[in-house]
């Protein structure tokens, strides 16, 4: 299985697909080994029904690669967002980088995914390019190659191309399918201001400079909790990064308190931030939620999905 969900596919013409995004339901930082630049972690991955639509085929002319990004409503992004750093084009690239015939190719992204919101969209985009490029020009990479790959792109791509429930080990690239139908509600509130994951990482060494050691693998409440319902799962929901997010943006707690006052069973920090997932416990609450968050004036816009989902 991949969360990567193929829509259209015109062999060696043109290609379109969906890249789900990601809330991590766990989030446990370690230490950071000696010469290595990130930590080890323990984290719980859920594949959400919100994500970017990816066209990619071969461009008639020209000797580059080209990404053209299209944001969703409310949704703002850097002036190079579509510049050489695109995760996109370094997908590109690494396949190129193992042998592989790749030609160049034409990306479109409509972008659901808040950039720099703690929900994996660049990831998710890296995912779904090398999904979606292994499949239109039929490089034969499998899976699990692909996941090798991705891991070199950064720690949450792998789970792209994963899907549903996964417990991401080492540095969050090891992934682990894991059990799970409870179906969550989520709503996600977007701030207007990003924040940046090496910073937030800094704040969490500041602030934790002796991390304890991780356990190597989920309790069986945890498990139980994940297979049952939202509110037996609301009680295990955690961010390790959250306090150092709200050290360098404390309002975001303030969006925390309305929505667990509106009805959320839980609200904390997506990743490093600063998008707060609130987990609802059914379809009207997620409303009711989604609602007052809209109106909350540190909010830029809000949107609801749910999870888990696979291809």
């Amino acid at each position: 299985m991949s969360g990567v969900r193929i829509l259209e596919n015109e062999p060696g013409r043109r290609l379109k697909g969906f890249a789900p995004g990601k809330v991590n339901l766990l989030l446990q930082v370690g230490q950071r080994p000696a010469g290595q630049p990130r930590h080890e972690l323990l984290t719980v991955f859920q594949c959400l029904d919100l994500g970017e639509y990816l066209t990619v085929e071969p461009r008639d002319a020209g000797e580059t690669d080209m990404v053209h990004t299209m944001l969703a409503p409310g949704l703002t992004g850097p002036k190079n967002l579509d510049g050489p750093e695109n995760l996109a084009l370094k997908a590109i690239r690494t396949l190129r980088e193992t042998g592989a015939t790749v030609p160049f190719t034409s990306i479109k992204i409509e972008k659901n995914i808040p950039v720099a919101g703690g929900m994996a969209g660049g990831s998710a985009d890296a995912a779904g390019v090398l999904y979606a490029v292994n499949q239109l020009y039929e490089l034969g990479f499998t899976r699990r190659e692909l996941q090798s790959l991705g891991a070199k792109l950064g720690a949450d791509v792998p789970f792209g191309l994963t899907g549903g429930n996964a417990l991401g080990l080492g540095f969050g690239d090891i992934m682990q399918r894991l059990p799970g139908g409870t179906k969550c509600y989520w709503v996600l509130a977007v701030s207007p201001r990003g924040l940046s994951t090496p910073e937030v990482f800094r704040a969490f060494d500041r602030m934790v400079p002796h991390p304890q050691p991780l356990p190597s693998a989920l309790s069986p409440d945890f498990l139980e909790a994940l297979d049952g319902n939202p509110a037996a799962l609301a009680g295990y929901l955690h961010n390790d990064l959250q306090t150092a997010a709200l050290s360098i943006f404390p309002e975001l707690s303030q969006i925390i308190v309305a929505a667990e006052q509106a009805g959320a069973l839980k609200a904390l920090v997506s990743g490093s931030g600063p998008t707060i997932a609130s987990l609802c416990p059914d379809a009207s609450s997620q409303e009711i939620v989604a609602a007052r968050l809209e109106a909350h004036p540190l909010v830029a816009c809000v949107f609801s999905a749910t999870g888990p989902v696979c291809s």
